[in-house]
């Protein structure tokens, strides 16, 4: 397993052991509109493998919209009704969310150095 991908998991872990609505929907948010961000590709071929295929079409699907635009919602709705001090460590966590992420895909697409 990647460094990366054990961050994020600990990162999950830490907003579910919180037990805080809010602030696990400031993870979720950012794990779950990514993948349908990134399998919505309109008018592209799915991939031969079935693996590949099944994985975009998972998050590619009006059943997944209608649940990330849900999800989106929640905390748009209970975001403000925090206090400042959660209101700053969602967004911390909606940050870190973020950034590791971003490094996933960075590790995952940045092509091999040899020497």
């Amino acid at each position: 397993m990647s460094e990366q991908t054990r961050a994020f998991q600990e990162l999950m872990a830490e907003s579910a052991e919180s037990q805080d609505y809010p602030l696990c929907l400031s993870v979720l948010v950012v794990a779950e509109w990514l993948y349908l961000s990134w399998a919505d590709r309109p008018g592209t071929t799915l991939p031969q493998r079935s693996i590949h295929a099944e994985w975009i079409t998972l998050h590619n699907n009006p059943a997944f919209t209608e649940f990330v635009g849900w999800l989106r919602a929640e905390l748009d709705r209970t975001g403000p009704l925090l206090d400042a001090q959660r209101q700053a460590h969602c967004a911390d966590m909606f940050g870190r969310a973020v950034a590791l992420e971003r490094a996933f895909f960075d590790h995952v697409y940045t092509p091999p150095h040899y020497s």
